[in-house]
């Protein structure tokens, strides 16, 4: 017979959830999204085991599992709120939408804010682009990493936006366009708001390139080679990344 005191295997193991933005008040009981629900589920999580519950705006609560009918929910306590992060907006020219939405997880997991498809010369008519009615899903791929990261804030992810509209449409005082034949970056202020393009495979064309010169855009080079837009949307969001400050839950 087991000695007194020992805990039930998995009883302490700690589970990462979210609940829907908004819904986390402190000492109250939070429903699960469905998705989390079935994860719990083939987890064989139990009744009782401690919960982080996430709403992806800035809100963390640390509770417990507890049985809602045949599913489960969480029990919370204090609610922490964490400010939104300095703006960092990644316009990438994204010709496929299974990488695009690989880069959407990295994406949360780095700390960008706003990840926007761009509309290019070069991937308009890609038959595996990306189209509005993508968004959600990516949207959902973007909430899911943040569990893995315990990033407060996901990121949202907009639709295909035009070239034009979105240089126009830039207001950070830090703007790169990544160029391979630039210099490196300089050092960005650790709350400083940063705007990135990347083009897509084969570039953008002088006419797009020239929109974001215009719009106060600096050439910047992200690697010494040539990359897919995907790895090179990455590599600019581990630079910025690098120089936020150090989160804490």
């Amino acid at each position: 017979m087991a000695s007194g005191g020992a805990s039930p295997r998995g009883q302490d193991e700690m589970h990462t959830v979210l609940a829907a933005p908004g819904t986390l008040q402190d000492n109250s009981t939070v429903s699960l999204e469905e998705e989390e629900r079935y994860h719990l589920r083939v987890r064989r999580a139990e009744a009782g085991q401690p919960v982080r519950v996430l709403d992806g705006e800035g809100a963390i609560a640390d509770g417990k599992l507890v049985r809602k009918g045949k599913d489960f929910a969480a029990v919370i306590g204090v609610v922490q709120r964490r400010p939104k992060p300095p703006a960092f907006v990644l316009l990438v020219g994204a010709g496929d939408r299974d990488r695009f939405a690989w880069l959407a997880e990295k994406a949360a997991e780095l700390g960008v804010t706003e990840l926007v498809p761009l509309l290019t010369e070069r991937t308009r008519s890609v038959a595996v682009g990306i189209r509005e009615n993508h968004i959600p899903a990516l949207q959902r791929r973007a909430r899911q990493a943040i569990k893995q990261s315990l990033a407060p804030w996901s990121p949202t992810i907009h639709p295909p936006r035009p070239v034009a509209e979105a240089a126009q449409g830039a207001s950070s005082p830090h703007r790169w366009l990544g160029d391979v034949n630039a210099d490196p970056p300089l050092p960005i202020p650790p709350e400083g708001e940063v705007t990135v393009v990347v083009g897509p495979e084969g570039g953008l064309t002088d006419l797009e390139r020239g929109a974001f010169l215009e719009a106060g855009f600096t050439p910047v080079r992200l690697a010494p080679d040539l990359l897919r837009f995907e790895t090179a949307a990455l590599a600019a969001a581990a630079v910025v990344a690098s120089q936020r400050p150090r989160r804490t839950l």
